[in-house]
């Protein structure tokens, strides 16, 4: 198993030294002339950092993935991290954020792709390769500026969207300054990239979890308009993506085994999106919250059943309380399950169809999306299906089982920013530490928006900060 884990390191190490030979080239410029040389620019796409370094702090997922005690974090207030422990409004972020490699990455995998846009046609591609890159290029362009918008800007709402600072959309390899967009364009944009042309021009199977197929292109257009508040229409995306592919990971295993074996290969990812310096559940990497440790279901096959391969628990509370000085907090111990913390999965696909389906009224065809996901996740002797009478009694169902499903993934900080605009699933999140304190932050509070980094707001005179 540790080959199979160097092996991925090596690859993705490859990839990464070949996009650096990119960046070397002056701007505007690149060696790359053949098609396959530009097919290859595909195989990119990272997005630093992790998000259990902020955005899993924020929605109280964890503390963190520091080595230091949550109440020696907290007390140096001229941090980021001290800020969104103690759900701190009046720490002056933007100044702390001099720098943001997550920016950063997004930014220049932006670029790669738009240096494949702008110069496959000019390549011995055929039209069929040509018409495959383009749209591949277009489907992540618009995953990235999708991230990148609900990370840095606002939630998304028809009334406001408007009136709400957006981000850069870059559509051009070739520009040095970039202009900062009302959140509405930006949305505009994402969907134009969206187009089901470019869905429809999509592989019937991808070559690799690096790789788009129709299921992906599906998939993200489902995601972004669920992100929208579009439910319908995120509906009809979501089966669409379901009919095509539908292979979800199943945990049972874990019973005989005690081994959570999750691979960055593994089938029921629709789109691998690593963070490279977390991309995997590693020692100390994840402190679940005491919260977060209540949400887990009797029988939880990876609270419950998992080992660390040494007689320990596969989430330790020995760890777990000696990096953060939080007794029955739990930190991960292991090496062969890698998380997919900037991609989707099948099981993405299946909660959004299961959350349209439930807001449409139709509950038990929802839940059972949920339940298909649950029966893989649960000893079977625990196991129980979920049913509901109400869409709120299923939407609280949905809800627990889902942040349980995605911990230190994008999902569950996207879920509560978009639930916070809605009145019937707003709510303020309380962080009761004993011995630290009891923190919380309000559905409005401008910590649900990260801080665009101090370098991008210099080189670019006209952004303003959306915060």
């Amino acid at each position: 198993m540790k080959k199979t884990i160097y092996g991925s390191l090596l690859a993705m190490a490859t990839i990464l030294m070949n996009s650096c030979d990119i960046e070397m080239v002056p701007k505007g410029q690149t060696t790359l002339e053949s098609g396959k040389e530009l097919e290859y620019l595909l195989n990119y796409l990272e997005v630093k950092d992790d998000p259990g370094t902020d955005l899993s702090v924020i929605v109280n997922e964890s503390y963190g993935q520091e080595f230091t005690t949550v109440k020696q974090l907290i007390s140096n207030t001229n941090t980021l991290i001290s800020a969104y422990l103690s759900y701190n409004e009046k720490v002056d972020r933007p100044n702390l954020a001099s720098k943001d490699n997550r920016y950063t990455s997004i930014y220049s995998a932006i670029n790669t792709l738009n240096v494949a846009l702008g110069k496959i046609d000019g390549t011995d591609a055929d039209q069929q390769m040509r018409a495959r890159v383009k749209a591949e290029a277009h489907i992540k362009r618009a995953w990235l500026h999708f991230l990148a918008a609900n990370i840095y800007a606002a939630q998304y709402d028809p009334s406001t969207a408007a009136s709400k600072g957006g981000i850069a959309y870059v559509t051009d390899y070739i520009m040095d300054q970039k202009e900062q967009l009302p959140l509405d364009k930006v949305y505009e944009l994402i969907l134009e990239d969206l187009d089901d042309e470019y869905i429809n021009a999509l592989p019937d199977k991808a070559k690799s979890v690096v790789r788009c197929s129709k299921a992906t292109g599906n998939a993200i257009k489902a995601r972004v308009l669920m992100q929208m508040k579009r439910y319908n229409e995120a509906l009809s995306y979501a089966e669409k993506s379901l009919s095509q592919y539908c292979v979800l990971e199943d945990r049972l295993p874990m019973i005989e085994s005690g081994s959570w074996l999750l691979l960055s290969t593994s089938e029921n990812n629709l789109l691998y999106v690593s963070s490279y310096s977390c991309s995997w559940w590693i020692p100390f990497c994840d402190n679940l919250s005491l919260e977060a440790i209540a949400l887990f279901e009797d029988g939880d096959l990876t609270l419950e059943y998992g080992d660390d391969g040494y007689g320990g628990d596969l989430w330790s509370e020995f760890y777990g309380e000696s990096s953060t000085g939080i007794k029955g907090a739990r930190s991960f111990i292991g090496y062969d399950t890698y998380k997919n913390p900037w991609g989707l999965t099948v099981e993405s696909v299946k909660y959004i169809a299961a959350e349209c389906l439930i807001r449409s009224g139709q509950i038990e065809k929802g839940l059972t999306h949920v339940n298909d996901v649950r029966k893989l996740r649960i000893h079977p002797d625990n196991y129980q299906d979920f049913s509901a009478s109400t869409e709120k009694e299923a939407m609280e169902k949905l809800q627990q089982a889902k942040f349980i499903e995605f911990l230190m993934t994008f999902e569950n900080f996207f879920d509560r920013k978009r639930w916070n605009t809605e009145d019937n699933y707003k709510k303020t999140i309380v962080r009761d530490m004993p011995e630290v304190g009891t923190y919380s932050i309000s559905p409005d509070s401008p910590l649900w928006i990260l801080p665009i980094p101090l370098a991008v707001m210099n080189n670019n005179p006209s952004f303003k900060q959306n915060i």
